[in-house]
């Protein structure tokens, strides 16, 4: 294990740009809760509190691919700290506003802008990697890696932002996104890996990377892929409530994120002899059989067994959906591509959380387990069905 993930430390400055991508995304795993904890404090109500967060996501989602492509184009320096200085602004207004806006009408609209203008720090850290790691197979390892840094994202930005509420006010927390957003991006694009202009030249056509069919062919699973896991997110807490433990709900989550955690720690350390494209399957297939668990659990101590088992094959999944990504994106719109995957993840994390809350009341609180099965098995069905030549993405860049 050491070995592997030693041959992506051992490229000068590889550690320094894994540590800034960390503290970029950091606002990723910081937001909600802030936002969640800010609308609710100020007197608005939960359905509000849930429509600025569901519309901060959204807009994040459907603003990232315009943002690669600028990336692509201008450089991420000329683009991305603009966007975070854009976002720090909002935020603020978005702080002065919410404790005034008694109907709410102003913070959707602001929560929804400071979104927009969330610099894509995780799809342009993973463009990045096709030029760093030259080595196709240390090029997946760092994948894998990228995929347990987003998990440390998601596990310490509520804790932070928890604590800092906590000891202060939701206000604070806000404004501490803001400040972590323009200091964090800044880190990224101003370490030494980053630098690089990452233009097209002037007279290149901007076609898009939807003309791409194997990118196209991708990210449907991947959509049904973030279905499944909105699922198990609504689920979960509601399987804690069920047993009759309120604080259970964290314990659950974090569990899953420490089982996607370990299974990209081993999925990144093992030496494979298959193509992408089978593994990619393979992993879809074992996602479902690890998920299957939940459907029947019933206590805490279940939870927690079937919260680990649902996790192992998450990292995995989405480290080899990096790497198949990396090596179709065309040349000079690899910000584009990867922005593409993060959109269709997003949207489908948010369908699945929508859909599975609504399933639990009339069937129950194993409903959430039993549609995410069907969502991955779904992906997993187009993925099998997909001719080869769409999954197998082999490039010169390889």
């Amino acid at each position: 294990m050491v070995a592997k993930y030693r041959s992506v430390l051992s490229v000068p400055g590889s550690p320094g740009l894994i540590l800034a991508a960390l503290a970029g995304r950091l606002p990723l795993g910081m937001s909600t809760l802030a936002i969640l904890l800010l609308v609710r404090e100020t007197g608005h109500s939960y359905a509000i509190a849930g429509i600025s967060v569901g519309a901060y996501a959204f807009a994040s989602a459907a603003s990232a691919p315009v943002q690669g492509r600028l990336i692509d184009r201008f450089g991420r320096l000329r683009v991305m700290v603009p966007m975070a200085l854009g976002q720090a602004a909002v935020l603020v207004a978005f702080v002065l506003v919410a404790s005034a806006d008694a109907s709410g009408a102003a913070v959707v609209p602001l929560a929804a802008l400071a979104g927009a203008l969330m610099p894509p720090v995780s799809p342009t850290a993973r463009a990045l990697m096709r030029d760093v790691y030259r080595d196709p197979h240390v090029r997946e390892t760092a994948y894998a890696l990228d995929s347990v840094v987003q998990e440390v994202v998601w596990v310490i930005g509520p804790l932070i932002v928890a604590l800092v509420v906590g000891f202060t006010s939701p206000e604070v927390g806000v404004l501490l996104v803001a400040t972590v957003c323009v200091i964090g991006t800044t880190l990224f694009v101003r370490s030494p890996l980053a630098r690089g202009s990452g233009t097209r030249a002037a007279h290149e056509p901007r076609v898009s990377v939807l003309s791409n069919h194997e990118l196209r062919a991708m990210l449907i699973p991947i959509a049904l892929t973030g279905v499944g896991l909105g699922a198990i997110e609504v689920g979960l807490p509601s399987l804690a409530l069920h047993a009759g433990s309120r604080p259970a709900s964290g314990l659950l989550l974090a569990v899953w994120s420490l089982g996607s955690l370990t299974g990209g720690l081993w999925y990144g350390a093992r030496v494979w002899s298959s193509s992408l494209a089978r593994r990619y399957r393979l992993l879809l297939v074992a996602a479902i059989a690890f998920q299957a668990p939940l459907i029947i659990a019933r206590t805490v101590p279940e939870g927690i067994i079937g919260s680990l088992l649902a996790g192992l094959m998450i990292a995995p999944v989405f480290s080899c959906q990096y790497a198949m990504i990396g090596r179709a994106a065309p040349s000079g719109s690899e910000t584009e591509a990867f922005t593409w995957v993060s959109a269709a993840l997003v949207a489908g994390l948010a369908t699945g959380s929508a859909i599975g809350g609504a399933l639990i009341g009339p069937a129950g609180v194993s409903a959430p387990f039993v549609f995410s099965c069907l969502a991955t098995a779904v992906a997993a069905t187009i993925a099998l069905r997909t001719p080869e030549p769409a999954f197998a993405l082999q490039s010169s860049a390889s």
